[in-house]
């Protein structure tokens, strides 16, 4: 797995965010207990089976995350319904925030800004010969994943 625990316990910084989560039973402590240290694309770019999923709040638990028994089976219900193993889907390079190129794609986080910087500043990629031109993107990297990448 490429994105091995990136934090991951789950989600959410800002309210704003939270709208764009699946809706479900879960979501509000999900939201709640892992939105005090964690941004919305850390769970969201993840894809654990329920048994990686119970052993990421486990560890988030002992660092000191606070909820109930009953909150935590919550959230493990919503996470695992929502973000289990599946086939990684291809990233849109030219809208996708920098941790969702790094995971996708198996970038380093150097890497995947150096791609958002440059759509910035040079506007959106159209083709895979692009990424040679961004300086720091190992090119190599991204052709090994062309069947990823979205434009």
């Amino acid at each position: 797995m490429k994105t091995i625990h990136l934090l991951t316990a789950a989600v959410l910084a800002s309210a704003g965010a939270a709208a764009d989560l699946p809706s479900g039973p879960g979501k509000e402590a999900t939201v709640r207990v892992c939105g005090k240290c964690h941004a919305p694309e850390l769970a969201t770019s993840q894809r654990l089976t329920r048994d990686q999923w119970q052993a990421t709040i486990s560890k988030m638990a002992n660092l000191g995350a606070q909820a109930s028994d009953n909150e935590f089976e919550a959230i493990l219900n919503y996470l695992s319904a929502n973000f289990g193993p599946q086939a990684a889907q291809p990233v849109n390079v030219n809208k996708a925030t920098a941790v969702e190129i790094e995971c996708v794609l198996g970038l380093t986080r150097t890497e995947s800004r150096a791609i958002v910087q440059y759509r910035q500043q040079h506007g959106p990629l159209t083709a895979l010969d692009d990424f040679s031109r961004i300086p720091g993107v190992d090119s190599k990297k991204i052709m090994a994943e062309k069947s990823l990448v979205a434009f």
